[in-house]
């Protein structure tokens, strides 16, 4: 039996079977809350009211017409800025665009085709966030239940963009002749259309890591005649996004040891300089983009931002300035750096103040299970670093500078990072924060095939270390779950 589900903000009707999830009818219908936990009920932020009372829509069994008010939508704030970069445009074409399909969000830019100049921009949260936070409960979705709503739901919101930037720009979609896309290599093969078990078994390889060269009318209908250049993986979890940074900071011809760190739901990391570079990923789990935090959110209008430790007081900052509703990860991190200052949380992670802290004066709070998440995200990142020095036989402070890229690498304080222990404290001075590096790479990419060439070089160039086969990674990890700062 069939019942009907009303969405009260839009009037609109989707039907459903008796027993399906709200959430599941919800999502065929395009319209469901973000589901950080991919719907397994443990992240509690699904929350919807039906027939005006609260409830989880991973949780509720539909067994009668219902009238449900999804929550409002909050304005993401997106970086697009990243380091300045410049090639020589082939001028192929009129204009180009390029991608960064991140995880959580998506940016799509438009270029000049004939000279390379950025002539508008637009960017989104990635519509796949419906389907869980991060790229294992879309793979498991995927694999599961339905790999074609993925790809169809990241395909439509590419285009999406596509209107808005050529409206921007006022020019017609269909005059774009070239588009280059980055992205991990988890949300390479969703969007293609790929199956991705190969990313969930040992080696965890990806199941086609080559730059290709598509059809735009096959990808992306509102560009029919443009041709798409999808940028080459490294490995399983280092995918496109990766060799984007790479292009955009001449990675191979560094003359001192670097380290790029790109901190989102997943950790990528490379380091080297112009004679050998290593990468690696750490399951950093998406502690940083909000989800698993009980107070967690993205950076948004009422989101904390920043924490300080001053004068025998805790201070926090706002994004839009008022009523701060959750912590983005900029936030979660000072928080947690804020209490360990005041001796509120212990080398051990363990809260000294009862399992709960409050900011004053606000409905915001940290609980013992979160800091045991940033824990679990910071000692992973840690260990990555850790054992790519012993790989290339050096030490953290050997390292002379360390690029951060993506927006939570923009936003953090470096010294919070270095406080907790994410970040090798002999370093703080030598992070640069540049941006949305991925989607640098990715316009040079965009308006110049040697520079597309130049991205399959450098992945081929990149060893990759896989760090759950190195027997001392476990006691690695373990070591770096500390809070304790090196000396």
């Amino acid at each position: 039996m069939d019942y009907k589900v009303t969405i009260q903000n839009t009037g609109r009707t989707l039907r459903a079977p008796a027993g399906e999830t709200l959430l599941g009818v919800l999502q065929r219908g395009g319209a469901a809350p973000d589901a950080p936990c991919g719907g397994h009920g443990t992240c509690g932020k699904c929350r919807v009211l039906v027939d005006g009372k609260e409830q989880l829509a991973c949780g509720t069994k539909i067994d009668r017409d219902i009238t449900v008010t999804l929550p409002e939508k909050t304005k993401t704030d997106i970086l697009t800025a990243s380091v300045e970069v410049s090639a020589q445009a082939d001028g192929e074409c009129d204009y180009a665009a390029a991608f960064d399909v991140g995880t959580t969000t998506v940016v799509c830019y438009l270029l000049s085709g004939r000279d390379g100049h950025l002539l508008a921009q637009a960017s989104a949260v990635n519509p796949q966030t419906r389907y869980g936070a991060d790229v294992i409960s879309r793979i498991q979705y995927a694999m599961e239940q339905d790999a074609a709503a993925l790809s169809g739901c990241i395909r439509h919101g590419m285009e999406a963009l596509l209107r808005q930037v050529s409206e921007q720009a006022a020019i017609d979609p269909a005059q774009i002749g070239l588009i280059s896309i980055v992205g991990n290599t988890a949300m390479h093969h969703l969007l293609l259309g790929i199956d991705p078990k190969s990313l969930t078994v040992p080696p965890y390889m990806p199941k086609v890591s080559h730059a290709m060269d598509l059809a735009g009318k096959d990808l992306l209908p509102v560009c029919p005649g443009a041709r798409v250049r999808m940028l080459p993986n490294i490995a399983g979890f280092v995918g496109a996004d990766t060799v984007g940074c790479l292009v955009a900071t001449r990675f191979d011809r560094l003359q001192e040891l670097t380290l790029m760190i790109d901190i989102g739901t997943n950790g990528e990391m490379v380091l080297g300089d112009s004679r050998r570079r290593i990468a690696c990923s750490t399951a950093a789990g998406p502690a940083f983009e909000g989800a698993k935090i009980q107070c967690g959110m993205r950076g948004a209008v009422g989101a904390v931002d920043h924490v300080a430790w001053k004068d025998g007081n805790i201070t926090f900052s706002v994004i839009g300035g008022g009523e701060p509703v959750g912590l983005c990860g900029s936030g979660l991190l000072d928080l947690v750096t804020a209490l360990l200052q005041k001796g509120d949380i212990g080398e051990s992670g363990r809260m000294e103040c009862g399992d709960r802290y409050t900011l004053e004066g606000t409905a915001v709070f940290l609980t013992q299970k979160d800091v045991r998440e940033v824990q679990l995200a910071k000692a992973a990142i840690r260990a990555g670093i850790e054992l790519m020095c012993r790989a290339m036989g050096v030490t953290p402070a050997d390292i002379r500078r360390v690029y951060l890229a993506g927006a939570f690498g923009n936003y953090l304080d470096p010294a919070s990072a270095c406080a907790i222990g994410m970040i090798p404290p002999v370093l703080l001075d030598r992070i640069q924060p540049i941006g949305n590096a991925a989607g640098a790479g990715a316009r040079l990419c965009a308006v110049s095939a040697g520079e597309f060439q130049y991205s399959t070089a450098l992945a081929q160039g990149t060893e990759f270390l896989e760090l759950a086969s190195r027997p001392e990674f476990n006691d690695t990890y373990v070591d770096c779950l500390m809070f304790e700062e090196d000396e």
